[in-house]
């Protein structure tokens, strides 16, 4: 499977641009389309339309996006469908959104299709940490209360605070942790057991140099 290589600090540019895998460090401008299968990186996307199974990045801006799994940090495009999932951590602004579970937190949208909508509280937040708390939000949410599947889901509260120990101050809470202590009792009183697997760091693709390209197969 062809791979697409944009290192940190360069801008590479594409007519339209169609393989295997995308991994985005600096910038990548494509003024037609995007077809891949997956596309991850840290960096930003400018493009017609994107289209791809599994997208990861940190600002994606285009006409249309269509995939299966969005995870990004800054979204911005007029029609968004996701088969499976879509969780935007900072802001989405979107026309039209359709998918299986939409995890946001500062959003712009005009009209949502999903069987689940989860709202999280505007922080600073990595791509895991957005992944964990909309996992444990959807958990949390099937768990307890099943009449509210298929409709939207506000943030689930924490669990009751406690008296912080001495010398911590009350910035140093994380409702994140509470919630997630409170899930793991939960899931323990009930018979199961939480586990975290590593996951497989990503391989070192060919570097490209900057520029503008024609169209890539």
């Amino acid at each position: 499977m062809k791979t697409i290589y944009i290192p940190s600090g360069e801008t590479v540019c594409y007519e339209n641009l169609i393989t295997g895998r995308i991994v985005v460090k600096g910038c990548l401008k494509v003024l037609g389309d995007i077809k891949a299968k997956s596309i991850s990186g840290d960096g930003v996307i400018y493009a017609g339309s994107v289209s791809a199974d599994d997208i990861r990045v940190d600002d994606l801006e285009t006409a249309s996006v269509t995939c299966r799994r969005l995870l990004a940090k800054r979204v911005q495009t007029p029609q968004l469908i996701a088969s499976e999932s879509a969780a935007v951590s900072c802001y989405l602004a979107a026309s039209y959104v359709e998918t299986g579970r939409l995890t946001v937190a500062a959003s712009e949208i005009c009209e949502a299709k999903a069987d689940e909508i989860i709202y999280l509280t505007p922080k600073k937040r990595s791509l895991f940490r957005l992944l964990l708390a909309s996992a444990l939000h959807s958990l949390w949410t099937h768990l307890t209360v099943p009449a509210a599947r298929g409709k939207p889901v506000d943030a689930v509260p924490a669990a009751e605070p406690q008296d912080a120990p001495a010398g911590e101050s009350e910035e140093t809470k994380d409702d994140e942790l509470a919630r997630l202590v409170a899930v793991f009792k939960l899931l323990r009183d009930s018979g199961y057991t939480l586990k975290i697997l590593p996951g497989t760091p990503e391989e070192n693709a060919p570097r490209f140099g900057a520029g503008c390209h024609g169209k890539a197969a």
